[in-house]
């Protein structure tokens, strides 16, 4: 009987620690991100009858670098409700409160020079993000909760589309929250909703003007910590090489194809007349899952390749 209370008190003991230690992260995405509303909707961005989940708090952007916040009225283009990979999504045209707790992916080179859902060309020196409900465009605050850095992205994309992922950053969004190398993060989500006269509506200061609040914060504002290189040029890690073609169309074919399919960011690299397909940057204890999801959409050949 002494044993047996023993190893029940220890068990309950480890159990509530467990318990302590995780519930504010666990808790936080089970309610903003699939928790059923009174309603009857699913909250959080994705198809069918998802809804978006109110702000606990006010939004503060003091000091918050990225975009410039402003009131824009929404596009003609990518504001209506769409069908991608057989599931229905509707777009939250009247959003006024919104905050989500999730995974955040993001996509660069492959993609860059393309048009995005609402007609705008791609910038992944910008700062700005896809996401599958929100208007086109939108604001949103984004912050890393493992490191706390947050930025200011306009959303003006549909994405990302594999996975529970809430929100696909530009590259120079997702280097200032230092998730690139790794591919993804947890962060929160938090819109920033812009008035006609330019008073942020849900900020935490009342009659917070828009064109103040970022200050200087253009799409340059962060080019002294990120690297201007050439999209065909990789920074160092690890990758997964999965097609080869001397076509270029045909490599933004399937790079276009997969977005949003893949963990990792799809990069095309000019060697030898060649344009190389690969994922990534990828870490070293992820590369066997990397190949694995490669090939499991069609890539046999899929293979590490180091730079």
């Amino acid at each position: 009987m002494k044993n047996k209370i023993s190893y029940t008190l220890v068990a309950s003991l480890l159990s509530a620690i467990f318990i302590l230690n995780g519930c504010s992260s666990s808790s936080d995405i089970n309610k903003t991100h699939g928790a059923i509303s009174s309603s009857g909707g699913v909250y959080g961005t994705g198809p069918n009858n998802s809804i978006p989940y109110p702000q606990k708090d006010p939004v503060d952007i003091t000091g918050v670098p990225g975009a410039k916040v402003k009131y824009e009225p929404y596009s003609r283009g990518g504001n209506k409700n769409y069908t991608v990979l057989g599931k229905s999504y509707k777009v939250w045209n009247d959003v006024k409160s919104y905050e989500e707790i999730g995974t955040a992916s993001w996509y660069g080179p492959g993609f860059h020079g393309n048009k995005t859902s609402n007609g705008e060309t791609y910038n992944q020196k910008g700062f700005s993000a896809a996401h599958k409900n929100l208007p086109l465009p939108s604001y949103l605050k984004v912050t890393n909760l493992n490191n706390a850095k947050s930025v200011i992205v306009r959303v003006n994309d549909r994405g990302p589309f594999h996975g529970n992922r809430i929100i696909d950053l530009s590259e120079s969004a997702a280097r200032y929250l230092d998730i690139v190398r790794k591919g993804t993060g947890k962060v929160r989500i938090e819109l920033v909703k812009v008035s006609p006269d330019g008073t942020i509506l849900n900020s935490s200061q009342s009659s917070y003007i828009a064109q103040n609040t970022v200050e200087n914060s253009d799409e340059n504002v962060l080019a002294p910590i990120l690297q201007d290189k050439n999209s065909n040029i990789l920074s160092g890690g690890f990758y997964v090489q999965f097609f080869s073609t001397q076509s270029s169309d045909r490599a933004s074919e399937i790079s276009d194809r997969l977005r949003g399919l893949t963990s990792y960011p799809i990069v095309i690299n000019k060697e030898s007349g060649y344009y190389r397909l690969r994922t990534g940057p990828i870490v070293e204890e992820d590369l066997e899952n990397a190949v694995e999801e490669m090939k499991n959409l069609g890539y046999n050949d899929s293979f590490v390749k180091k730079i």
